[in-house]
């Protein structure tokens, strides 16, 4: 920290006075005395030259000199009168301004962006500490025993109330039957009691055994998390990657094994998959809104500017509710979306998802030319994002344009 506080007032220093010399060696504030005084130089000169030719007689000539060295001396004494009593005093008093100015704002600047006493904290040994806090961190019993939930039957008619407890009371009189299980977990995580869901879903899948669903884990992540409002433990980063093993591209695990990496101080590994979420599957579903909601936070702890793909152009509905015209009709609006999107695209550009929603558009049209053609430009400039490229790939194939 001494280090960091000598090199900062050093560069501090350094750069008040770059500013603060050239103001202290100055000029005076009026330039006119200095010009004065070599007009009258020339003047004196001009004396003797007409003197030479005999313009003037010598009585003449030395009146003459005799005025302007007066002149002379007077604009000389005032030229240092105006540089020591008033130029100087203004660049000093402006230096002094300058100065505390400069370094009142660079101590202002730190105190509200800096982090006194903080040390270097490089890259290897901030992914360690990370690496360490996630394998370390709080089990899921204890996450939610900082999160207690009171049981909330009073809240409930008697009726309501009395269905609750013969539900619970059947996995007590039937425990080995799945059915009764799964009943209870939709009641519980329905009246809030996530923590006694989770437990329930639980139960269900151990009964299942090898025959459970991702459906179950999915809905077991769901109500873990929930139940820690929003941490991600390391027994629901386990069922996350459960999932992801038979279900690569499931949207839930996803998204949560972001959240816990974002959890981890690990941006740049939230960020991938947070993306795959957003660019690769429906909008508008629960998680997806969770990842668009959160992305942008990670991407600018990576200074990553990233926008949410833009879904302007020709949808599958739009394709739907164009059934309803005729023949022209159809065409001409289908036409007109698509040549919009294709003009924005050549003009603004945009994410992948619009290249990928303009190539399928194109297909649907029957202009599989200019589909290619958009392939290929789209390639050539998210070439070097291997993610965006096989998005867009994907997109064709599934239209059938390529293999």
């Amino acid at each position: 920290m001494i280090g960091f506080i000598f090199i900062a007032a050093a560069l501090t220093a350094l750069s008040i006075a770059a500013i603060v010399m050239p103001i202290l060696r100055g000029r005076p504030d009026d330039a006119r005395p200095e010009t004065d005084i070599a007009i009258y130089r020339d003047q004196l000169a001009e004396v003797d030259r007409d003197l030479a030719r005999g313009v003037l007689d010598e009585a003449e000539a030395e009146r003459t000199r005799t005025e302007i060295s007066r002149r002379l001396l007077a604009a000389d004494a005032n030229a240092r009168t105006q540089a020591t009593d008033t130029s100087v005093k203004a660049n000093r008093v402006l230096a002094v301004v300058v100065a505390l100015g400069i370094g009142g704002a660079a101590a202002g600047l730190y105190a509200t962006l800096g982090a006194a006493g903080y040390g270097d904290v490089p890259r290897e040994l901030r992914l360690s500490i990370g690496e360490e806090r996630r394998q370390n961190r709080p089990s899921q019993l204890d996450a939610e025993a900082l999160i207690p939930i009171p049981d909330n039957l009073d809240e409930f008619d008697d009726a309501t109330r009395e269905l609750i407890q013969s539900r619970r009371a059947a996995t007590f009189e039937r425990p080995e039957d799945g059915p009764t299980w799964d009943v209870l977990v939709q009641t519980e995580a329905a009246i809030g009691q996530y923590h006694r869901a989770t437990r329930a879903a639980e139960r269900v899948i151990a009964l299942e055994g090898p025959s459970a669903e991702i459906g179950d884990f999915v809905r077991l992540l769901d109500l873990m998390v929930a139940g820690t409002q929003g941490y991600v433990s390391p027994e629901a980063e386990t069922v996350a990657l459960t999932i992801l093993r038979q279900d690569p591209h499931n949207v839930a695990a996803q998204y949560y094994a972001g959240l816990m990496y974002a959890q981890n101080d690990r941006p740049d590994r939230a960020f991938a998959l947070w993306r795959q979420v957003i660019e690769d599957s429906p909008q508008g579903t629960l998680h997806w809104n969770f990842a668009a909601n959160q992305i942008a936070q990670v991407a600018a702890q990576m200074g990553v500017d990233y926008a949410l793909p833009d879904q302007r152009g020709p949808t599958a509905e739009d394709f739907a509710a164009a059934e309803d015209m005729s023949p022209e009709d159809q065409q001409a609006m289908i036409q007109g979306m698509v040549g919009s999107l294709a003009d924005r695209l050549a003009t603004e550009g945009g994410p992948p998802q619009d290249w990928a929603r303009l190539i399928t558009s194109l297909v649907a049209i029957d202009q599989p030319e200019a589909a290619v053609v958009v392939l290929g430009e789209a390639e050539a400039i998210f070439g070097a994002d291997v993610q965006a490229v096989n998005f867009i790939r994907r997109a064709a194939q599934e239209a059938g344009l390529i293999e």
